[in-house]
């Protein structure tokens, strides 16, 4: 692993003012304002000793440890370092070859039998993937559906009876949550009516978006009926189509069907890509009568370059090569960094959940073919260990920018007194230009001269770990184009 660029120290002195700004989006922030104007502001600051809500956590992932390798390689302690929020189980037969998992016909093998009967149901390999789930801590997200298909034709990415796979899906809630079929009562919160039903004929065989409609009511409004206390939802479009999503609130509100969580999809060049359209759809919804219907984005990943690269021959071998393995590419310290921003803007707005695409499957995942642990693994582990071990939030400043952004936390009760182990900071640079010039941290709510540990990960080191001084209250740092830094009080 390569050396860290330096650390600096300074001796500049500390400003009591911060400053609050957001960026993108809209006018929202749940940074303090700034006591009193002041030309001295620094342009980065934390202060632990101002509590300003909790972190939300939105580092949640689609799969989990490959359930068909288990026997050569555990890698339950690798997924559980990253501390996720919740588990998302589409695609899981992808990751897992050969194995029967999540999908409804992979459970129920013959769409056509008897749904009352448990005989028909094969629920053993998908019970110890949610085992493995809940043991590490994370809440699983239920896709009720398929998983994508490439091939020439359909097979099960096409609108099934709706009566039929309503009862079917309603045996599956039953066997995790009310002990059916030698099941489980594991109160798993939340269900989603299939995937992607706007992507034809990869994921739905009708391009008349009100047959997804009509499908989504008569499973959602059954499954309403015997579990009033789940969260239903839909429906993971490829993206955040106000259309499609308005036109499925004004059939659920006519129909008296749930609608509970709204999801949709983002492979994103730029944080604009997905910071924004939370805002659009939190309007949208409200409009529609759905208040308290949850925003999921629940499939995105950092993504600048052309699906016809990634599925297609555009490029040939030697561009996909190079879009997974640079710096710049979909798993490097570009998309390290996006992903701590993104995580980090979104904590003022609308978005109540994220999952990012994904942990396994060697295109997407956070691990390269050969099992080591991409740039983008750490960033996960680092926001993790942030909004799990210091999840009450923290002033900060970092003046909007669109390109540095700050997140603090502190833990237990919140409270300034809290002992210093418990404060984190963590900074986030995506595309960042001034990298000619270190990042000063200007520090309140801490002593004006110690110590902290870093986790630095950046165009040179993965994941770097060091121990950095400072002193007269400011925290200076080399600052990267793109990467992350975890900083830990000690």
């Amino acid at each position: 692993m390569k050396t860290s660029r330096f650390f600096k120290l300074s001796a500049a002195l500390v400003a009591a003012a911060l400053v609050a700004t957001f960026a993108v989006g809209a006018p929202v922030s749940a940074q303090d304002a700034p006591d009193a104007p002041s030309d001295a502001a620094p342009k980065y600051a934390v202060d632990f000793s101002k509590t300003v809500g909790t972190i939300k956590p939105l580092n949640g992932v689609n799969l989990w440890t490959r359930l068909s390798y288990q026997r050569l390689q555990d890698d339950q302690p690798v997924a559980e370092a990253c501390r996720f929020s919740t588990v998302r189980l589409h695609d899981a037969p992808w990751d897992n070859n050969g194995l029967r998992l999540v999908d409804v016909h992979q459970i129920f093998g013959n769409l056509e039998a008897d749904p009352a009967d448990p005989k028909n149901y094969f629920f053993d390999a998908t019970d110890d993937y949610i085992e493995a789930i809940l043991k590490g801590g994370a809440a699983p997200i239920y896709r009720l559906g398929t998983s994508i298909e490439h091939a020439p034709r359909g097979y099960f990415a096409k609108k099934p009876n709706a009566e039929q796979y309503a009862e079917i899906c309603a045996a599956i809630v039953r066997h995790y949550n009310a002990g059916w079929a030698n099941g489980h009562k594991w109160n798993l919160q939340y269900w989603e009516i299939w995937n992607e039903p706007n992507l034809v004929p990869q994921m739905w065989d009708d391009p008349d978006w009100a047959s997804y409609c009509q499908f989504y009511v008569v499973v959602a409004k059954r499954l309403r009926a015997e579990f009033p206390t789940i969260k239903i939802g839909g429906p993971a479009l490829t993206h955040a189509d106000p259309k499609l999503i308005g036109w499925l609130a004004d059939v659920c509100k006519a129909n008296d069907a749930p609608l509970d969580f709204v999801s949709w999809h983002c492979y994103a060049k730029g944080p604009a890509d997905v910071l924004n359209p939370p805002f659009a759809m939190r309007k949208l919804l409200d409009d529609k009568g759905f208040p308290n219907a949850e925003l999921h984005l629940n499939e995105w990943h950092y993504f600048p370059i052309g699906w016809d690269e990634v599925h297609g021959t555009k490029g040939g071998a030697a561009r996909k090569r190079e879009f997974s393995t640079s710096e710049e590419g979909l798993h490097g310290a570009d998309a390290a960094g996006f992903n701590c921003f993104v995580m980090s803007r979104w904590q003022d707005g609308p978005l109540d959940m994220s999952n990012y695409y994904a942990y396994g499957l060697h295109n997407w995942g956070l691990f390269d073919p050969y099992g080591e642990p991409r740039k983008t693994y750490y960033s996960m582990v680092a926001f993790g260990e942030l909004a799990k071990l210091s999840p009450n939030r923290v002033a900060t400043v970092d003046g909007g920018s669109g390109s540095v952004a700050l997140l603090g936390g502190i833990g237990g009760d919140g409270s300034s007194a809290n002992g210093a182990a418990s404060k984190r900071l963590l900074v986030s640079f995506f595309k960042n230009d001034a990298t000619d010039a270190p990042i000063e941290i200007a520090l309140s709510g801490v002593p004006s001269s110690g110590s902290v540990s870093v986790l630095q990960i950046d165009y040179e080191n993965a994941a770097l770990e060091r121990d950095v001084d400072y002193s007269d209250g400011v925290l200076k740092l080399d600052a990267p184009r793109s990467g992350v830094y975890l900083i830990r009080w000690k």
